[in-house]
């Protein structure tokens, strides 16, 4: 059985609702349905305490009904935390940068 819930986070914070569960180890926050191709697309997520940042770690933009890792328009790679301590909870943001919405890259 899993365990899910929703968070509220205090006012004023940048993040309005944050959903939790013990087999999510990235919470991406604030999804949009839809974007404005060239327009820069922020991307907020958030490691979990089960999850450890790793350097290869990459967020991608997927086409809808994608299958496999590879069916993405364009891939940004993660940021590495500064002064990350093991067990802990980390904040990330990506940019794409507008035309790069579209932009199909082979791995």
């Amino acid at each position: 059985m899993s365990s899910f819930q929703v968070v509220d986070s205090s006012p004023g914070s940048s993040v309005s609702i944050m959903e939790t569960s013990n087999f999510a180890h990235v919470i991406f926050q604030n999804v949009g349905k839809s974007f404005l191709p060239q327009a820069p697309l922020e991307c907020h997520y958030t490691l979990t305490p089960y999850i450890a940042p790793h350097p290869k770690d990459w967020v991608g933009i997927f086409k809808v009904g994608w299958s496999t890792a590879r069916d993405y328009y364009t891939f940004l790679w993660s940021p590495m935390p500064e002064n990350y301590e093991a067990g802990s909870t980390v904040h990330r943001t990506v940019v794409f940068q507008g035309a790069n919405h579209y932009t199909h890259s082979a791995l």
